[in-house]
């Protein structure tokens, strides 16, 4: 089985090209973090759905919105509401601003609209032309900005073709066409907000704001983890797994490069992390499905979600947003 190396730089600081050599798989010390205070969780409905979640008020993050179908509902105070006109709604960190994508086009253009989340006011941006969509929407950790994938319908698929860059502060937005850019990749930012990282042929790339490519790291397996692939701390990013390996998770330190564990898990998604030890897995449960607090040998430490089959079937999607 090929073993991988080189990365450190990649997952560092992004500033050269990553070689892949060989070199050996580390796995987590015996005692790997603390796990998360067990509560007794709430249960709470999620409206226009069958979905359950259960959440602690100790917890790190919550859910702030979701997308089943092709509708969105937004999280104000205890409540969820659901956002006629836009088709996917995203809530910065700390929760004060969001970003909706349009559920249409308005004279030609797809828009987003960026909003306060107490109040609903807000400014509608354009962001690309038709025929190009520009969603699935990731904030930098200060919520300064946010990053959309923009896209071009190819026969039946999607096909990426760049991003856009919303400033929250000037509330307007930036396209950015990437060249050799992997039809599938889908941009999250780093840590830092400095860079923009994507999945490339069966790797990571990262790239500058203006879409050149800063380094790549090969052999990684591709970004996974929600809207965020970093651990809190930065020090961690999850992949899935070259499919060389039999694990479907892959944990990287960033700091050397290391592959720190293969999660012994096989999660349909994964909607984020939720401290350095503990990843958001969706799982099978019966027919339905489940989200889970994993921890990173693949042990489920509670249950996070109930979720039948039939909203599983319309692509459901829960947003966890750090407090």
């Amino acid at each position: 089985m090929p073993v991988i190396s080189g990365i450190r730089r990649s997952l560092r600081a992004a500033a050269v090209a990553a070689t892949v050599t060989a070199v050996a798989a580390a796995s987590l010390p015996a005692a790997a973090g603390t796990a998360p205070r067990v509560a007794a969780p709430v249960p709470i409905k999620l409206p226009g759905t069958g979905v359950t979640v259960y959440e602690d008020v100790a917890d790190p993050v919550r859910v702030t919105s979701y997308t089943v179908g092709r509708e969105a509902y937004l999280r104000r105070g205890a409540s969820f509401l659901r956002r006629s006109g836009d088709s996917e709604v995203t809530v910065a960190p700390k929760g004060v601003r969001a970003l909706g994508v349009a559920a249409s086009y308005t004279s030609g253009y797809d828009s987003v609209n960026l909003f306060d989340v107490a109040t609903g006011k807000g400014n509608r941006i354009r962001t690309v032309r038709k025929p190009l969509v520009a969603d699935l929407a990731r904030w930098a950790r200060d919520g300064s900005k946010a990053v959309l994938t923009v896209r071009r319908k190819a026969g039946t698929r999607w096909e990426t073709t760049g991003f856009v860059v919303v400033n929250a502060t000037a509330r307007s937005a930036r396209a950015v066409t990437v060249r050799d850019v992997d039809a599938s990749a889908v941009f999250r930012w780093s840590p830092g907000g400095a860079e923009l990282m994507a999945g490339h042929a069966g790797g990571v790339r990262f790239y500058a704001p203006d879409g050149t490519v800063r380094s790549t790291a090969t052999g990684t397996g591709t970004p996974a983890g929600g809207e965020d692939a970093f651990s809190p701390s930065g020090r961690r990013v999850s992949t899935w797994c070259p499919p060389s390996y039999a694990e479907h998770v892959c944990v990287w330190n960033r700091t050397d490069g290391r592959l720190e564990t293969r999660v012994n898990i096989r999660p349909e998604s994964l909607w984020g992390w939720w401290d350095d030890d503990h990843l958001i897995a969706v799982v099978a449960h019966g027919a339905a499905r489940r989200a889970v607090l994993a921890d990173l040998r693949g042990g489920t430490v509670r249950v996070l979600a109930d979720i039948p089959a039939a909203d599983w079937g319309k692509k459901i999607y829960l947003s966890y947003t750090r407090k």
